[in-house]
């Protein structure tokens, strides 16, 4: 049975199941004329009024279909390219240029830093480079015409500005230290949404608007992601983002015009969101913890720094790492002291360190603290350098001769802000034997019947702040070789400078066995000093230079003391001479 169909003043004639399809696909729709000769007679009706219209017609199917067929402005499309011409004409004064580069721009120090996340959406607004924007809105008019009547306007703002955020997160995340910009992210989100909008209702598209959806994007796709490939300069990471970003929402997403599906589309429009919100609020929040870090290794310790900082050197002439935001930097260093300091001589002479370099220190907080059990301090100070005042968070360790320290500075606004890095910084770091304490225990094994090395290895025990360990090996290098006083002003050494009880015993029996080798006598006097026995020290050094007049040991341990180092015993050219009054004559 053939049925006449009266279109654009002609008559098309089909068969029964031709009808079917054409109303079901939206071609025949409620005003065309019909008419068969079982139900119509002679005369057209409208196709509305017949059963098998109203049975196989869907009004959202026809409606989605008239969309992909009309003419129209999409006005979301618009404005998004109208917004995005007005900003890049604005940057053609270098000082706006200037200030939109520093203020909205992706970049991953300011957001995580100082909780400057807008840039995650401004940033798909804004060109610089003419060619970049050109290219850019040719794809967003091709694809938002067509897709913003397809899926309709508040779908097209959900999945534009949520494939900016996911196209400027793995941006951020991938491309630490690297500003980016551009509506790039947003383009490829709308390009992967056209993609998904083909593969859910590739039978509901108009045949003539099929060109726009599904696989006929895939090359646009293809060509992009390959040219971005090929730039040094390409923000492919914003690219990637933005595609998954964009194919995620459309999946959960349905066109507008679809009745059935207006409420799963108002729950998925506000739990995206919501999702894409609170994905902001935490970047914002919990930046400085989500700063990324990387390994330092120094002399015998390690730690993490920020990932993106750059290096450079303190005030106080430390090596140190800056936030590209110049507001916050971190410093390392290690000072190996002649004798074993305690944490607490090391952090005095870190407040006098930064007193030195700049102006007003107050010691704001200072609490003992252990590192791997070994003592250390953990400091905070205010303190003004430059015009500004500067807010430092320091751990310094202190192990045998050997002194770590880790500063954290910041300005004082940022401080709080800035606290829960400084924590994650202080909290890595880690103590291991020194580089010398290795290499003297390797020789002390390798010859395990040498004297010499195992005072080496001793020496090197007792400067990394482990004197049981250093003393045991002193006595194997005496037994090794009992004649050897290296081994014995060792030994005093560890007694006097970690303050060890039977210092004097241990000094008396020392110059009995010899009593004229200068540095056996200096350690044993420092021996006797530790221990409160400073007459005593004075007197053995006196005797050593009775015996020993002009030893440059004696000497130099004298002159420490303040004791005369005069070979005739006048000691006139070895001490200042008197003050003169006004007249010249001495007071």
């Amino acid at each position: 049975m053939l049925i006449e169909v009266k279109r654009r003043g002609h008559i098309q004639r089909m068969t029964y199941e031709e009808l079917e399809q054409r109303i079901v696909e939206g071609d025949v729709v409620a005003a065309t004329p019909v008419r068969f000769d079982l139900v119509t007679g002679d005369r057209f009706l409208p196709a509305g009024e017949l059963e098998l219209f109203q049975a196989l017609a869907d009004p959202s199917r026809m409606a989605f279909r008239a969309n992909l067929s009309h003419r129209g402005l999409p006005i979301v499309t618009a404005l998004l390219v109208g917004v995005q011409l007005r900003l890049y004409l604005a940057s053609w004064s270098p000082e706006a240029e200037s200030w939109l580069q520093r203020e909205l721009t992706n970049w991953a120090p300011a957001i995580l830093e100082q909780g400057e996340v807008w840039r995650l959406l401004s940033y798909g607004l804004l060109h610089i480079w003419f060619p970049h924007l050109l290219f850019n809105m040719l794809f967003l008019v091709y694809t938002g015409y067509h897709l913003e009547r397809a899926i309709g306007r508040a779908n097209l703002v959900l999945v534009y500005f949520g494939s900016v955020i996911t196209g400027g997160l793995l941006s951020m995340a991938m491309s630490l230290d690297r500003p980016s910009l551009g509506a790039s992210g947003g383009v490829f989100g709308l390009l992967a949404a056209g993609v998904v909008v083909g593969w859910k209702h590739w039978d509901a598209i108009p045949a003539r608007a099929r060109k726009y959806f599904g696989g006929a994007l895939a090359w646009y796709i293809g060509y992009s992601l390959l040219s971005g490939l090929r730039s040094e300069g390409t923000d492919n990471w914003s690219h990637l983002g933005g595609l998954l970003g964009g194919g995620l929402l459309m999946t959960l997403l349905e066109p507008e015009v679809l009745v059935r599906h207006q409420r799963s589309n108002r729950l998925v429009r506000r739990g995206a969101g919501a999702v894409l919100a609170a994905v902001l609020l935490t970047v914002g929040l919990a930046g400085p913890r989500l700063v990324p870090l990387t390994l330092v290794e120094q002399d015998g310790w390690t730690l993490t720094r920020p990932a993106y900082w750059k290096e450079g050197w303190t005030f106080t002439g430390d090596r140190g790492w800056f936030s590209p935001m110049l507001e916050a930097n971190l410093s390392a260093a290690t000072t190996v002291h002649s004798r074993p300091v305690t944490a607490a001589e090391a952090a005095d002479k870190l407040v006098d360190r930064v007193g030195s370099g700049g102006r007003s220190p107050q010691v704001l907080s200072r609490q003992a603290v252990q590192v791997d059990g070994w003592d250390a301090e953990r400091l905070e100070l205010r303190f003004d350098l430059s015009g500004e005042t500067q807010h430092l968070t320091a751990l310094v360790l202190a192990r045998g001769a050997y002194e770590h320290r880790v500063q954290f500075q910041v300005l004082q606004a940022q401080a709080r802000r800035q606290a829960p890095l400084a924590d994650r910084l202080l909290s890595t770091v880690v103590l291991a034997d020194p580089p010398e304490l290795g290499i003297a225990r390797r020789r002390a094994s390798d010859h395990p019947r040498s004297w010499a090395p195992a005072a080496e290895h001793a020496e090197a025990l007792y400067r990394t702040g482990q004197p049981s360990a250093a003393l045991a090996e002193f006595d194997r290098a005496r037994s090794l070789s009992p004649g050897q006083a290296r081994p014995v002003a060792g030994t005093l050494r560890v007694y006097a400078d970690y303050h060890l009880p039977g210092a004097a015993e241990v000094a008396r029996e020392a110059l009995a066995a010899f009593p004229d080798d200068p540095e056996v006598i200096v350690a044993a006097a420092d021996a006797l000093d530790s221990v409160g026995q400073a007459g005593e020290a004075i007197a053995t050094l006196d005797q050593a230079w009775a015996r020993l007049p002009g030893d440059r040991v004696l000497r130099r341990a004298r002159l420490q003391r303040g004791l005369g180092v005069s070979l005739d015993g006048t000691d006139a050219l070895d001490t200042p001479s008197p003050p003169l009054d006004s007249s010249g004559d001495p007071e």
